[in-house]
């Protein structure tokens, strides 16, 4: 397996040089957000009440009025170390099915990886759908505005999505899209949680890090803190 994925992340350091930006998801925007959770099945270990950091981005970079796979990248700053949750837009309620949206409104998010933890070994997926006042015409990055709320959801593959919670992006945090932080979610992963299945988080990882590699971007540069 790792030869083979050290094969498909070569693009991904290749892409990312020619860019001098990310791959996927270069033009974005980043938010001091808050995360209220309301469900039993978050880990023990994350408060009910949480800061988060989010960062809301173009996948491919269309023009402004065309559909696009949309990104919500979370990190959730724990004691055991960030947390990192990257969904796309996706059919809801299908699970790992991108689906390009044609507003920020209509965007329905959705982790590629599901999750297992410490307490539940069943592999659930997060989902996150708008609520409230959001865009409605466009998928311009320029067109966001704070606050932005979204209802946060879990299921199982074949289980109905159960309502776990509310994100609120409370401020957008000005800085340039080489600026913004480089969310990781195979090495921001703390250890009481468990992507699933485990070979797509390898190739992930190799992805992520060979994008990183080629626009000369670090994970262990500085970050904003959340409060």
């Amino acid at each position: 397996m790792s030869a083979l994925t050290s094969v498909l992340s070569a693009p991904f350091r290749a892409g990312s040089a020619l860019r001098s930006a990310r791959v996927f998801h270069p033009r974005g925007a980043t938010f001091e957000a808050r995360a209220e959770l309301e469900s039993s099945w978050w880990p023990r270990q994350i408060p009910r009440t949480a800061p988060v950091m989010a960062r809301v981005s173009r996948g491919i970079g269309t023009p402004d009025g065309l559909p696009d796979v949309l990104g919500l990248a979370l990190r959730f700053p724990l004691e055991a170390g960030p947390w990192d949750i990257l969904l796309a837009s996706a059919y809801l309620p299908g699970r790992v099915a991108l689906l390009p949206a044609r507003s920020w409104s209509s965007a329905r998010y959705s982790t590629l990886m599901a999750y297992r933890t410490d307490t539940d070994p069943l592999p659930r997926w997060i989902t996150a759908v708008p609520l409230g006042r959001h865009s409605s015409s466009t998928t311009s990055v320029q067109a966001l505005e704070a606050p932005m709320r979204f209802s946060l959801l879990v299921g199982s593959a074949r289980g109905a999505l159960e309502p776990a919670g509310h994100l609120i992006l409370n401020r957008e945090i000005p800085e340039a899209d080489s600026e913004q932080p480089s969310f990781d979610p195979t090495v921001h992963c703390p250890g009481f949680v468990e992507p699933w299945p485990a070979w797509l988080r390898e190739v992930r990882r190799d992805a992520y890090r060979a994008s990183r590699a080629g626009r000369g971007a670090s994970l262990t540069r500085p970050q904003h803190t959340v409060s």
